[in-house]
């Protein structure tokens, strides 16, 4: 109630007060200026304002007429505090600050603040991923569904806010780590090579414009501090878990070298069973299916680069990746087919083992210049180029129960990508809160794949199947410009406004040259923000954006799966992009120790794009086919709610709750396929300190759900982390276990007409993998863990 009332009392204050500016110059011992010092703000105790000063250590805040304390502290100095007035208009000059050394006492310094396990930023939400203790010995597909509305079904599909429509950025570009197959992917993309991943709900136009619900930018860890540093790591885990990985970096001068090496060794065993009816107008029948799988290698991945400072205000950075892999994977399947009176009059035992062999190459060159009147005066130009050679081998037997022989079959599926990437982008202040941005870009890439299913005749030959034999060329050149506006009003709010082009050349080839689809569209995409400050601990924002999403790869590829020969995934090469209007509203509150946020958002989409499940007839037996489509309209409405907030010096709670409605409207082949769907998805996380140690229980909820055909039960499962440093805080030992219970299970109905007539119903389980526990070790040279001062947040000591 006293900070509620001393909130009441700023708000009425500066309704009444000119704000004055209170300047400062924060030096060490030597005079010199103290970069990144903490400077805050208060008034009765309660935080007013507080940031970092800039790399010559000065500082500038803003606050009405009044008494207050400003706090400066920066490690390795002794903290001070000092009672200030700030007159009723004009500035206040305070000149140099000095810090003493506190050299004698520093092993008894604490930091601080330390980085909290998601933060807000003004577009976007920050997840600190060494935070969360059951990241560590995790993949990126792991860490990714402990983010705020974002969730990862059973089999890898990344979803935000219940949209599957989201663009997947490593450091802010497309990178090849992705590829055209992102499930996959993120998979083998360890979680020891991920310094932070940032949530952009709604982009503004400096982001590329694809991803309907929004972008998810996986930042990975690059380390530049001076001299050498490092931090290693070796995990083991059950089912078959290995690893080890170092981060590294030398800088000396004008050099900084950093490298990120990782290993990892795994097998992740899983499976379901569904069950399918079929109703025809003559007969009735079904067939069952259970399901095993054993899939897993290894994963290797090589990073390297250089900083170059050419001058004080440039630097040219270098990096090179060499990724490969080699995945063996095991599907059993076993079929029992049975008549109308349920009695069974078949069984078929079907084996697929699969080799993968996956190599990713990618050179990346970036260049930036700051401008001496203000560091946030930059002009950046970055180039990447990549290939990735993708080839999966198949050798499927077949055995049928009562039939003599073993029917063989041979998959040979190759991918090979190449893309490109080039962009510039020039940002100049105009004065306080006041700037433009220009920026360009051309992403070109290429995708050749190579499909073909063979069988094994009497005379022990193969021979091509003509109706899964397919040549697949994709073709995308995206080229953009934007620009952007960032002003201010009064004070208190603050508005961006912009606008970016995107021209679309693309082309896709089946066979050689036997059908080719050429697409090129050009369109515009803007964006908008207001933020509102009602205090510097409180904010309200408005958003709008216009987004794309264009069918990928793997939704206009023909074929790309054949193991499971009664239900498998084709593509439509003539599926055309989706357009989505996204609005949003948000409102942040800033307390002594923690923040709220809550927040509603409704998107508008057109030329939907729809994965639906079709039944289909060859060889005199049906099988399911899961096919895109574009379908008319849908509108999705959410509110979402993220608390943070430490209770006690030894319990801290983190949690967040999204809550969507969507209807879908869309007929295809004169069946409708609309559809209403009310779900949510959360996450708590209780975090307890003891005995120099620390204890995460973190719960997860996927809601049910329900699109065009199929009805998801909800997905409800328990993490437990318990982490310990020693050796001085050098290192760390972390055992994690995901999915305490072992009910991460996909359970789901699915129904719908066949196209000959009649109508089928299906229900299955399907669990990608078991039960994950890791135990992992990680040791630091010339760093502790990862922490920074912040503005906003608590503080450590009593002011």
């Amino acid at each position: 109630m006293r900070n509620l009332l001393c909130s009441l009392i700023l708000i009425l204050g500066s309704m009444s007060s000119l704000w004055s500016q209170i300047q400062g110059h924060i030096i060490g011992p030597d005079q010199e200026g103290l970069p990144l010092a903490n400077v805050v703000l208060y008034q009765n105790n309660q935080i007013i304002e507080g940031l970092s000063t800039d790399m010559e250590g000065r500082f500038s805040l803003s606050a009405p007429a009044g008494a207050y304390k400003l706090h400066i502290s920066y490690v390795g100095m002794q903290p001070d505090s000092m009672n200030i007035k700030v007159p009723a208009s004009g500035q206040l000059e305070l000149g140099d600050i000095a810090l003493k050394s506190a050299a004698s006492v520093f092993e008894e310094v604490e930091v601080v603040a330390q980085s909290k396990m998601m933060e807000f930023e003004q577009d976007k939400r920050v997840f600190n991923v060494a935070k969360d203790l059951t990241s560590v010995g995790s993949n990126a597909s792991d860490i990714l569904n402990n983010l705020p509305s974002v969730t990862v079904d059973v089999e890898g599909n990344v979803a935000l806010r219940g949209s599957n429509n989201v663009r997947i950025l490593i450091n802010g570009k497309p990178s090849g780590l992705i590829g055209s197959d992102p499930a996959s992917a993120l998979r083998q993309l360890q979680g020891n090579t991920i310094e932070k991943i940032e949530v952009i709900t709604n982009p503004s136009a400096r982001y590329d414009a694809e991803g309907e619900a929004g972008i998810i930018n996986i930042v990975l860890k690059k380390q530049d501090q001076k001299g050498f540093n490092g931090s290693f790591d070796i995990s083991g885990g059950y089912p078959e878990l290995y690893g080890a990985g170092a981060t590294m970096n030398y800088r000396q001068n004008r050099l900084n070298f950093f490298t990120n090496i990782s290993f990892n060794q795994r097998r992740s065993p899983g499976g379901g069973r569904s069950n399918q009816k079929f109703f025809l107008a003559d007969t009735n029948y079904s067939f069952s299916r259970d399901r095993y799988q054993s899939r897993g290698g290894y994963d290797f991945s090589f990073r390297a680069g250089m900083d170059y400072y050419l001058r004080e205000d440039q630097t040219l950075t270098g990096s090179f990746l060499y990724s490969p892999s080699r995945d063996k994977n095991y599907v059993d399947l076993e079929f029992v087919d049975r008549d109308a009176n349920n009695a069974i009059v078949r069984e078929v035992k079907r084996h697929d083992a699969e080799t993968e062999t996956e190599e990713v190459v990618e050179g990346n060159l970036s260049w930036q210049k700051t401008f001496s009147d203000n560091e946030d005066h930059k002009w950046t130009a970055d180039f990447r180029y990549s290939l990735e050679d993708d080839r999966e081998n198949s050798r499927i037997e077949q055995d049928t129960l009562g039939r003599p022989g073993t029917f063989l079959q041979q998959v040979a599926n190759l991918e090979y990508q190449r893309s490109t990437l080039l962009q510039t982008d020039y940002v100049h202040p105009l004065g306080e809160k006041r700037s433009y941005e220009l920026g360009a870009r051309s992403t070109l890439r290429e995708i050749e794949n190579d499909y073909e299913l063979s069988d094994r005749a009497d005379d022990g030959t193969y021979i091509p199947d003509p109706e899964f034999d397919s040549r697949f060329l994709f073709t995308e050149n995206v080229y953009a410009a934007y620009g952007i506006y960032n002003g201010a009003w009064k004070k208190k709010i603050t508005y961006q406004l912009g606008l970016r082009a995107e021209i679309t050349d693309l082309t896709t080839e089946v066979g050689y040259g036997d059908s080719v689809n050429r697409r090129n569209y050009a369109n515009l995409f803007p964006s908008a923000f207001f933020t509102y400050s009602f205090s510097p601990l409180s904010d309200l924002q408005l958003s709008y954006s216009r987004r794309i999403s264009r069918p990928g790869f793997r939704t206009l590829a023909p074929f790309f799966g054949f193991s499971d020969n009664r239900n498998f995934f084709s593509g439509n090469p003539n599926v055309n992009p989706e357009f989505t209007d996204s609005y949003e509203a948000g409102y942040v509150r800033y307390f002594e120790k923690g923040s709220l946020y809550s927040g509603l958002y409704y998107r508008h989409r057109t030329g939907v794009i729809e994965r639906i499940t079709l039944v289909e007839e060859r060889d005199g037996q049906e099988f399911t086919r899961f096919f895109p489509i574009n379908l008319a309209v849908q509108d999705a409405y959410g509110m979402e709610f993220n608390f943070q907030y430490n209770l006690a010096k030894w319990y801290e709670v983190n949690a967040n709750l999204n809550l969507f409605y969507t209807q879908l409207v869309g007929s295809y082949e004169g069946t409708d396929f609309g559809a209403d769907n009310a779900s949510s998805s959360g996450r708590l996380v209780n975090r307890f300190k003891f005995w120099d140690s620390d204890l995460q229980v973190s719960f997860n909820m996927d809601g049910p759900s329900q699109n065009a055909q199929t009805r998801r039960l909800g997905i409800y499962t328990f993490d437990l982390a318990w982490t310990k440093d020693f050796m001085k805080g050098n290192a760390t030992v972390t055992l994690a276990v995901r999915d305490l219970f072992n009910n991460r299970v996909r359970r789901y109905y699915t129904s719908g007409p066949i196209a000959s007539g009649g109508y089928f119903d299906t229900f299955g389980t399907f669990q990608w993998r078991q039960r994950q526990i890791t135990l992992n070790f990680s040791y630091r040279i010339n760093q502790r863990k990862s922490r920074r001062p912040e503005g906003r947040g608590e503080m450590d000591g009593d002011f």
